[in-house]
């Protein structure tokens, strides 16, 4: 249609950042469907739609104009990303993972006539689109370093802020899944901190599996964070999801030197296998046994068979180290119900070291702001589909929710808390 724009403003955002849709140059009333889909490393699509009916001045603005149908509805200009789904057709249990932070997640719109499924839209069931788009978002700032690590076993990346700092240090980790995740990483690296990306199994020479951990292995990355020249000495952070949660409150019990932990959805002990400090082995709280879970069609929901025996749980009142732990109600691979038995252990003069937040509705995978959601996923170790819960909307809030916290509890107990301690020193 002649004098059709599509805007987006800003042109190209870190991802942790909202965008403003609007179209322009339609008929009044007209319905339309914006189309949005980003392809991922590995050729998989995923995709959302928004059916919309035009102003009386012809337009759309996503910010204000209501989505009749789609995958997301009513008013939210970030809708056509956090409500993205895999594409029709594609295998069951697919994740939108970055996998290369140093290229953007490019999200292509279109604007049709009409309104249109999902489904049809993905086939080419549609006419031409009336107008295209495309938005570059980043996870890694241009002038956030990327340099992979190889210090003796130490595995990962680090990522560093443009200039000589030092800047506050954060390991950064995930789950079973295995391998190394580094979008999280570079993403608050852009925010300006130091952060290591850490793999523990499944990545290059690494061990193949998690069983039989070796907990020297982390004590060697926090020191070689702890020592590295562009980063804060005296006082680190973790950031991590699921296994890697639980590993980073074990760590800290044994890492005086860790002053904070963002913990989303970790168990409050050790499960599956044990950990090894050279003659020491520290037993797990609960096995690996399929039997007890529940077996669905979305897949395995091991919400069932945990530990709520609070003298198996971590000791981590007994350090000074400050927690954000961040819990989705409906999460189908902890029991939510852990975390708060968690904050009953801390002695009433140390309940101010651990702050609950729980999201009603949210699922397991609380991930930066507007990853769409991911209710379950293919983990290679089960061989199967493995059921994450949450649903689209309440997750979407979570996950952007819970961004504003993490920021503002890293910033505080690791930047605002180290020039604390430089003052004193000074007195």
């Amino acid at each position: 249609m002649e004098g059709m724009k599509l805007s987006v403003h800003p042109h190209e955002v870190m991802v942790d950042e909202r965008v403003s849709v609007q179209v322009s140059g339609l008929a009044a009333n007209q319905r339309v469907t914006v189309y949005s889909s980003i392809k991922s490393g590995k050729g998989e699509v995923f995709a959302s739609c928004g059916c919309y009916q035009a102003e009386k001045d012809g337009t759309v603005d996503l910010e204000r104009t209501p989505a009749l149908s789609g995958t997301y509805t009513g008013t939210d200009g970030m809708g056509f990303i956090w409500s993205m789904r895999p594409a029709p057709g594609q295998r069951s249990g697919l994740r939108l993972v970055q996998t290369d932070v140093t290229k953007p997640q490019l999200v292509n719109i279109s604007i049709h006539s009409g309104h249109h499924s999902l489904s049809d839209l993905c086939k080419g069931h549609s006419n031409p689109p009336l107008v295209t788009g495309v938005l570059p978002r980043w996870y890694k700032s241009c002038d956030v370093s990327r340099i992979p690590v190889t210090s003796g076993r130490l595995r990962g990346t680090l990522f560093l802020p443009k200039g000589p700092g030092p800047f506050p240090g954060l390991i950064d980790m995930y789950g079973t899944g295995g391998g190394i995740m580094e979008y999280r990483a570079a993403l608050l690296a852009s925010r300006g901190f130091a952060v290591l990306a850490l793999p523990f199994f499944g990545y290059q020479d690494l061990q193949k599996s998690f069983s039989d951990l070796d907990l020297n292995y982390f004590k060697e990355a926090v020191t070689f964070l702890d020592t590295h020249t562009h980063v804060q000495s005296g006082g680190l952070g973790i950031i991590a999801i699921s296994k890697g949660a639980e590993l980073g409150q074990f760590i800290a019990i044994h890492c005086p030197v860790i002053k904070a932990i963002v913990s989303i959805n970790g168990m409050p002990y050790l499960s599956f296998s044990p950990i090894h400090d050279g003659h020491i082995t520290y037993p797990n709280a609960i096995e690996l046994d399929l039997a007890l879970y529940d077996h669905t069609e979305e897949g395995i929901c091991s919400k069932t068979g945990h530990c709520f025996d609070t003298s198996k749980f971590f000791k981590v009142w007994e350090s000074d180290v400050k927690i954000l732990s961040i819990i989705g109600s409906d999460d189908m691979n902890v029991h939510p119900d852990l975390h708060q038995l968690q904050v009953g252990c801390f002695p009433a003069h140390k309940q101010n070291n651990i702050e609950l937040v729980v999201y009603e509705g949210a699922g397991h995978l609380i991930e930066p702001p507007f990853s769409p959601h991911c209710r379950a996923s293919y983990i290679k170790m089960l061989g199967t589909n493995l059921v994450w819960g949450g649903n689209p909307v309440d997750h979407a809030y979570a996950q952007e929710d819970s961004w504003r916290r993490i920021l503002h509890f890293l910033n505080k107990h690791l930047r605002e808390g180290h020039r604390k301690e430089g003052i004193k020193s000074l007195l």
